[in-house]
Protein backbone atom coordinates (compact mmCIF):
# COMPACT_ATOMS: atom_id res chain seq x y z
CA UNK A 1 0.00 0.00 0.00
CA UNK A 2 1.34 3.50 -0.93
CA UNK A 3 2.75 5.49 2.00
CA UNK A 4 0.83 8.65 3.06
CA UNK A 5 2.95 11.74 2.41
CA UNK A 6 2.66 14.59 4.44
CA UNK A 7 3.77 17.79 2.50
CA UNK A 8 3.06 21.38 2.52
CA UNK A 9 -0.27 22.96 1.71
CA UNK A 10 -0.72 24.65 -1.86
CA UNK A 11 -3.03 27.32 -2.93
CA UNK A 12 -4.41 24.19 -5.49
CA UNK A 13 -4.88 22.12 -2.77
CA UNK A 14 -7.30 24.33 -1.10
CA UNK A 15 -10.24 23.14 -3.74
CA UNK A 16 -9.60 19.76 -2.81
CA UNK A 17 -10.18 20.15 0.81
CA UNK A 18 -14.07 19.75 0.85
CA UNK A 19 -13.38 16.31 -0.30
CA UNK A 20 -12.34 14.58 2.93
CA UNK A 21 -14.67 13.24 4.95
CA UNK A 22 -14.85 15.20 8.21
CA UNK A 23 -17.66 14.25 10.05
CA UNK A 24 -17.29 12.23 13.54
CA UNK A 25 -19.36 10.54 16.51
CA UNK A 26 -19.19 10.64 20.20
CA UNK A 27 -20.83 8.31 22.73
CA UNK A 28 -20.52 11.03 25.27
CA UNK A 29 -19.91 14.55 25.98
CA UNK A 30 -18.69 17.03 28.27
CA UNK A 31 -21.39 18.67 30.28
CA UNK A 32 -21.01 22.42 31.40
CA UNK A 33 -22.48 22.23 34.75
CA UNK A 34 -22.51 26.26 35.79
CA UNK A 35 -22.55 28.04 38.99
CA UNK A 36 -23.36 31.58 39.38
CA UNK A 37 -23.33 33.89 42.65
CA UNK A 38 -22.98 37.08 41.86
CA UNK A 39 -19.10 37.94 40.15
CA UNK A 40 -17.84 34.16 41.76
CA UNK A 41 -18.36 32.15 38.83
CA UNK A 42 -17.58 28.61 38.44
CA UNK A 43 -17.72 25.55 35.63
CA UNK A 44 -17.30 21.86 35.79
CA UNK A 45 -17.07 19.62 33.16
CA UNK A 46 -18.60 16.02 33.98
CA UNK A 47 -18.46 13.46 30.70
CA UNK A 48 -21.81 12.07 30.42
CA UNK A 49 -23.04 9.50 28.06
CA UNK A 50 -25.28 10.46 24.84
CA UNK A 51 -28.05 8.54 23.93
CA UNK A 52 -28.62 8.58 20.82
CA UNK A 53 -24.83 9.18 19.99
CA UNK A 54 -23.76 12.73 18.62
CA UNK A 55 -22.74 12.47 14.84
CA UNK A 56 -22.09 15.24 13.06
CA UNK A 57 -23.61 15.65 9.97
CA UNK A 58 -22.36 19.57 8.10
CA UNK A 59 -18.84 19.65 9.69
CA UNK A 60 -16.18 19.81 6.43
CA UNK A 61 -14.39 22.62 5.17
CA UNK A 62 -16.71 25.08 3.28
CA UNK A 63 -16.07 28.04 1.13
CA UNK A 64 -15.55 30.66 4.08
CA UNK A 65 -13.36 27.93 5.20
CA UNK A 66 -11.52 27.56 2.23
CA UNK A 67 -10.90 31.44 1.63
CA UNK A 68 -9.95 31.62 5.51
CA UNK A 69 -7.42 28.90 4.55
CA UNK A 70 -5.94 30.73 1.12
CA UNK A 71 -5.48 33.95 2.82
CA UNK A 72 -3.20 32.52 5.79
CA UNK A 73 -1.62 30.09 3.17
CA UNK A 74 -0.69 33.94 1.08
CA UNK A 75 0.40 35.76 4.04
CA UNK A 76 2.95 32.45 4.95
CA UNK A 77 3.27 33.12 8.96
CA UNK A 78 2.49 29.72 10.02
CA UNK A 79 2.59 26.18 9.22
CA UNK A 80 0.07 24.55 6.40
CA UNK A 81 0.47 21.29 5.69
CA UNK A 82 -1.63 18.28 4.18
CA UNK A 83 -1.59 14.30 4.51
CA UNK A 84 -2.09 12.82 1.10
CA UNK A 85 -2.59 9.13 -0.31
CA UNK A 86 -3.42 8.01 -3.80
CA UNK A 87 -3.78 11.43 -4.99
CA UNK A 88 -6.27 12.03 -2.06
CA UNK A 89 -6.00 14.52 0.79
CA UNK A 90 -6.62 13.13 3.97
CA UNK A 91 -5.62 15.16 6.35
CA UNK A 92 -4.38 18.70 7.01
CA UNK A 93 -2.88 21.21 9.77
CA UNK A 94 -3.58 25.11 9.43
CA UNK A 95 -1.47 26.62 11.59
CA UNK A 96 -1.09 30.45 12.03
CA UNK A 97 1.72 32.57 14.33
CA UNK A 98 0.02 35.01 16.01
CA UNK A 99 3.30 37.57 16.51
CA UNK A 100 1.37 39.17 19.24
CA UNK A 101 0.97 37.03 21.92
CA UNK A 102 3.66 34.45 20.39
CA UNK A 103 1.59 32.01 20.31
CA UNK A 104 0.89 29.40 17.38
CA UNK A 105 -3.04 28.60 16.89
CA UNK A 106 -4.29 25.68 15.31
CA UNK A 107 -7.55 27.16 12.97
CA UNK A 108 -7.58 23.20 11.61
CA UNK A 109 -6.12 19.80 12.46
CA UNK A 110 -8.58 17.00 10.68
CA UNK A 111 -7.93 13.83 9.40
CA UNK A 112 -10.47 12.42 6.91
CA UNK A 113 -12.52 9.36 9.12
CA UNK A 114 -11.21 6.52 6.57
CA UNK A 115 -7.49 7.47 7.52
CA UNK A 116 -8.17 8.30 11.59
CA UNK A 117 -6.27 5.94 13.95
CA UNK A 118 -3.47 5.71 11.77
CA UNK A 119 -1.24 8.14 13.79
CA UNK A 120 -1.80 10.83 11.30
CA UNK A 121 -3.15 13.63 13.62
CA UNK A 122 -0.16 12.71 15.97
CA UNK A 123 2.75 13.05 13.12
CA UNK A 124 0.37 16.62 12.36
CA UNK A 125 0.60 17.44 16.21
CA UNK A 126 4.17 16.20 16.50
CA UNK A 127 5.27 18.64 13.62
CA UNK A 128 3.14 21.63 14.87
CA UNK A 129 5.24 21.39 18.08
CA UNK A 130 8.60 21.17 16.41
CA UNK A 131 7.74 24.12 14.15
CA UNK A 132 6.67 26.42 17.30
CA UNK A 133 9.91 25.29 19.52
CA UNK A 134 12.29 26.53 16.12
CA UNK A 135 10.23 29.91 16.13
CA UNK A 136 10.66 30.16 20.06
CA UNK A 137 7.01 30.65 20.45
CA UNK A 138 5.64 29.88 24.02
CA UNK A 139 2.53 27.74 23.20
CA UNK A 140 -0.02 26.52 20.47
CA UNK A 141 -3.26 26.65 21.15
CA UNK A 142 -6.92 25.45 19.57
CA UNK A 143 -10.40 25.22 20.03
CA UNK A 144 -12.56 22.41 19.99
CA UNK A 145 -16.50 21.66 21.60
CA UNK A 146 -17.58 19.78 24.74
CA UNK A 147 -19.56 17.40 21.64
CA UNK A 148 -16.20 16.76 20.45
CA UNK A 149 -15.40 14.23 23.03
CA UNK A 150 -12.36 11.73 20.80
CA UNK A 151 -10.84 14.94 19.68
CA UNK A 152 -10.39 16.42 23.51
CA UNK A 153 -9.02 13.12 24.42
CA UNK A 154 -6.66 13.16 21.48
CA UNK A 155 -5.51 16.49 22.16
CA UNK A 156 -5.25 15.66 26.31
CA UNK A 157 -3.24 12.66 24.89
CA UNK A 158 -1.06 14.81 23.01
CA UNK A 159 -0.28 16.68 26.20
CA UNK A 160 -2.15 19.95 25.32
CA UNK A 161 -4.06 21.67 28.71
CA UNK A 162 -7.75 22.67 28.57
CA UNK A 163 -7.64 26.10 29.83
CA UNK A 164 -10.63 27.76 29.49
CA UNK A 165 -14.24 27.54 27.96
CA UNK A 166 -16.67 29.95 26.11
CA UNK A 167 -20.39 29.09 27.22
CA UNK A 168 -21.62 31.87 24.69
CA UNK A 169 -19.01 31.10 21.78
CA UNK A 170 -21.76 29.83 19.61
CA UNK A 171 -25.01 31.00 20.42
CA UNK A 172 -26.74 31.73 23.63
CA UNK A 173 -27.64 28.43 24.30
CA UNK A 174 -24.29 26.65 24.21
CA UNK A 175 -24.45 25.03 27.34
CA UNK A 176 -28.25 23.64 26.47
CA UNK A 177 -27.13 22.49 22.67
CA UNK A 178 -24.42 20.23 24.54
CA UNK A 179 -21.29 22.60 22.23
CA UNK A 180 -19.20 24.24 24.41
CA UNK A 181 -16.30 25.66 23.12
CA UNK A 182 -13.13 24.72 24.78
CA UNK A 183 -9.60 26.22 24.90
CA UNK A 184 -5.66 23.94 24.53
CA UNK A 185 -2.73 25.14 25.17
CA UNK A 186 0.19 23.30 24.78
CA UNK A 187 3.09 25.00 26.38
CA UNK A 188 6.65 24.93 24.23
Amino acid sequence: MPEIVIRPLTQADIERLPGMELNFQAEAYLAVEKVVEGLNVTWRLVERPLDPPFISVDYNIDEQDQAEIAQRLKENDGLYLVAEHQGRLVALLDLEREAWRDTGMIWNIVVDRAYRRQGLGTRLIQRAITWGRRRRLRALALETQTNNLPACRFYQKMGFQLCGLDDHFYSNRDIERKEVALFWYYEL
